[in-house]
Formats: C-alpha cells, sequence, structure tokens
C-alpha cells in the first residue's frame, strides 16, 4: 500500500463523503487511461439534417484525442473536432447532475449512465458540459438528446481545465430509451 493510500485510510473520516468523492474524481483523471476501441459506428460520418449535427460520442472517441490533465499546455483537439466549435449540434446521452450556485440548469452528458463515481469515470475529452440555463431537465440519470451550439477547447477554472466540450442547449428532449446514444 503506498503512503498517500495509507494517510487516506486514516483521515478518511476528517473528509467527509464529498472531500472523498472529489479525491476519487480527481484519481481518476490523473490515473492511466485505458486504451477504448471505437464501435462500428464510430468511422461512419456525421449526419447533418439542415443546419445541425448530429453527433455521437464514438464519433468524437475514434478522434482519439489524447487529453493529459497534468500537461501544463493541453493538447490541442483534432482538426475534426475543432472543426466543430461554434456549430450547432444534435448528441444523445445520459444526462449526470451538477451543482449550479447560480441555480441554472448545468449537467454532463456521457455516453454511459455508470460514468460517475460508481462506475468507471469518462475521460474528460469524452463528456460534454450543458449549459441549459433556466431550462428544466425530468430526470437526471436517463437518456436525453439535447440540441445547441458545441464550444470546443478547454476552459479553465482556478487554474484546473474543467471541460474541453461544452454545450449551450437550445433544447432538452427525454429519450424513451438509449438506443440512441452512441
Amino acid at each position: 500500500m503506498s503512503r498517500f493510500s495509507a494517510y487516506l485510510r486514516a483521515h478518511a473520516p476528517y473528509f467527509g463523503l464529498g472531500g472523498l468523492l472529489l479525491l476519487m474524481v480527481v484519481g481518476s483523471l490523473l490515473a492511466p487511461q485505458p486504451a477504448v476501441r471505437p464501435s462500428s459506428s464510430a468511422s461512419r460520418p456525421l449526419d447533418v439534417q439542415g443546419d445541425v449535427i448530429r453527433l455521437r460520442f464514438d464519433y468524437i472517441k475514434n478522434l482519439n484525442y489524447d487529453f493529459d490533465p497534468r500537461a501544463t499546455t493541453p493538447t490541442p483537439p483534432p482538426a475534426a473536432l475543432q472543426a466543430l466549435d461554434g456549430k450547432q449540434v444534435e448528441i444523445a446521452g445520459f444526462a449526470l447532475p451538477l451543482y449550479s450556485p447560480t441555480g441554472e440548469t448545468e449537467f454532463l452528458l456521457t455516453q454511459s449512465a455508470n460514468g460517475c463515481c460508481f462506475g468507471a469515470p469518462p475521460m474528460l475529452q469524452h463528456m460534454i458540459l450543458v449549459r441549459a440555463g433556466k431550462m428544466k431537465l425530468n430526470n437526471y440519470g436517463e437518456p436525453v438528446l439535447v440540441r445547441g451550439t458545441l464550444s470546443v477547447g478547454p476552459e479553465w477554472e482556478d487554474g484546473y481545465v474543467t471541460s474541453l466540450l461544452r454545450l449551450q442547449a437550445t433544447a432538452i428532449r427525454d429519450l424513451a430509451d438509449d438506443r440512441d446514444i452512441e
């Protein structure tokens, strides 16, 4: 057992649940990430309907954006991902709640419902921070389809990269099941 692990075990009661969850998330971001094998839908081109691009998590993962959270200067996103910056997109995923002190709706959109502290957390480049303003979500942890303007690139807060992909939502729709999440 490492000295840090021994320290955590000895002092865990003093951190509280929130502190332990924060340590778990930070630890998962700093740990080496497993290679992800993209699914067969990853190589398909993106569907475009009018001026809206139908984005898929498999497409994002297939771009192999190797983001290192420990790097002083993050690796820029791949050109194919940068080309989506400022575009209207629609993407299906699972909504994981975030606390917002302003009362505005913010959540993480992920490909897996297990992408939280109870499952394997997704890599930062495989989740989308959704800012939905005054729109409300009916059920967190359930499949949703989100439409809005995508922002690509690191967003910094207090010296840390807090998101790489952001979506300013214009519409949120509940999905009956997770078949559209790719």
